[in-house]
């Protein structure tokens, strides 16, 4: 509504086009775009797209005689990746190079012609890349060449007006990335708020007038990474308050369906310290009594590809129990679990990841796991400190949850926006449009600010 559109529209018999502008003409891309003879230039250093960006890579990881047959591509030059389309890249195989460098020749590099304002092909491109690229892939990695790419059609602009839609195009998500970043800032702060809360709570106690847990009384641990604890606090090793279990071995032929099998949880089923049900796998093996899950138990990645995901993990509650987990997690079963889990999701799990982390190996076994050194508190005081953190946590896990939301709307706003404009849906010239983007900036500036 606070757009206004052009005079009069037609069918373009673009798909992902839809209507267009009547005044805009019918083009194929390759009348725009030339396809780049590829030139060797080993002076430069080498480049890919990372997230619709044209970025430096590291020369040192990649084999001199690999290098040697890499392609040039020059700022002002465009950059596609047509490879692998069946993956979700959320439009990031396109890009308007700023930087001199050198790629693969998986790359396809191409020369834009002077009848075409280039910034105004890069948001085009965009598009093209959101809308309808994956659908001309052929084979199993779904890949697509020049030839595929140069003979689309599509409809363009006057060059002026061109130069209109990619000033108003850059301004406007300019703006909204502005507050994508300020929305991401504040999650990681309210993240970091909220592992420092944690690490303070299950080593030095919380001073809260109204659970009258002041400790003034501390003494030393005897243990680097905890420091002085209160007294009354003993040193424990996880063995000696409860057991870590490794999970259920099974062979591809055990895996059957949710109505025939057991649910199995793995790495991918723990996310965010809870469980998520998006990537199941059932097993119709026989499963030890001791690998189902119970009420308490906190399931662990003791194994991945990825060192920064060992370690996470979820509690298990009774809607959860019964299930099985599988050989690259571990359950720790214990009575004082509610205050362990907080522990593992505290900077001391990272304080002793060196013990079981190399640059060759990422694997936490259990004879790892069952040596972690904690500070344990007589139960009564875990209960009041678990009862704290609880209420604490929630209040900080429901700003990150606003913010989310956030950076999820904005960038619904930024695509829907780009896909208005590059199709001609919406008439960008005039202060109106300016005026318009501002009101909407403002609102999620307000809205953000809230919290």
């Amino acid at each position: 509504m606070k757009y206004s559109k052009y005079p009069s529209y037609k069918d373009s018999g673009v798909v992902w086009m839809g209507e267009v502008p009547s005044e805009w003409n019918s083009i194929k891309l390759k009348q725009v775009l030339s396809h780049k003879t590829k030139t060797t230039n080993h002076e430069l250093d080498c480049g890919s797209i990372s997230f619709g960006t044209v970025v430096y890579k590291d020369n040192d990881k990649i084999p001199e005689e690999t290098r040697a047959s890499y392609q040039e591509v020059l700022a002002g030059e465009f950059l596609i990746n047509p490879l692998n389309l069946n993956f979700d890249l959320k439009s990031l195989r396109t890009a308007l190079s700023t930087l001199n460098v050198v790629v693969s020749t998986g790359y396809i590099v191409l020369q834009s012609k002077s009848n075409v304002e280039k910034h105004y092909l890069r948001w085009l491109l965009y598009q093209f890349d959101v809308a309808h690229m994956k659908t001309l892939g052929a084979g199993v990695r779904q890949t697509v060449n020049y030839t595929d790419i140069g003979n689309e059609y599509f409809f363009m602009p006057p060059l002026q007006e061109q130069k209109a839609i990619a000033i108003y195009l850059d301004r406007a998500t300019q703006k909204i990335d502005t507050l994508i970043a300020k929305q991401e800032q504040l999650i990681a702060l309210l993240k970091e708020k909220r592992q420092a809360l944690i690490s303070h709570a299950v080593t030095k106690g919380v001073e809260n007038e109204e659970l009258r847990m002041k400790n003034e009384e501390f003494k030393d641990s005897g243990v680097a990474w905890l420091g002085e604890i209160p007294e009354g606090w003993e040193v424990k090793k996880l063995k000696h308050i409860g057991e870590a279990i490794i999970g259920l071995t099974y062979s591809p032929k055990d895996i059957t369906d949710e109505a025939k099998g057991t649910l199995v949880l793995r790495s991918s089923n723990l996310q965010n310290g809870g469980l998520y049900y998006g990537d199941n796998v059932y097993v119709k093996s026989v499963i030890p009594y001791k690998l189902i899950t119970r009420a308490g138990d906190i399931v662990i990645c003791s194994r991945n590809g990825s060192r920064k995901l060992i370690g996470k993990n979820a509690m298990i509650d009774e809607a959860s129990e019964g299930v099985s987990f599988g050989a690259f997690t571990s359950v720790f079963r214990s009575s004082q679990n509610p205050f362990v889990f907080y522990i593992l999701n505290s900077s001391l799990f990272k304080y002793q990841s060196g013990r079981f982390m190399t640059t060759t190996i990422n694997q936490l076994t259990t004879g790892t796991l069952n040596e972690f050194k904690i500070a344990l508190p007589p139960k009564e005081e875990q209960q009041k400190i678990t009862t704290y953190l609880d209420q604490k946590t929630q209040k900080i896990d429901t700003l990150i949850s606003k913010a989310t939301e956030a950076i999820t709307l904005l960038k619904e706003k930024r695509t829907a926006l780009i896909s208005a404009v590059v199709t001609g849906k919406v008439k960008v010239n005039g202060k109106a449009r300016e005026d318009a983007l501002g009101q909407d900036v403002r609102d999620f500036k307000e809205s953000s600010d809230a919290f």
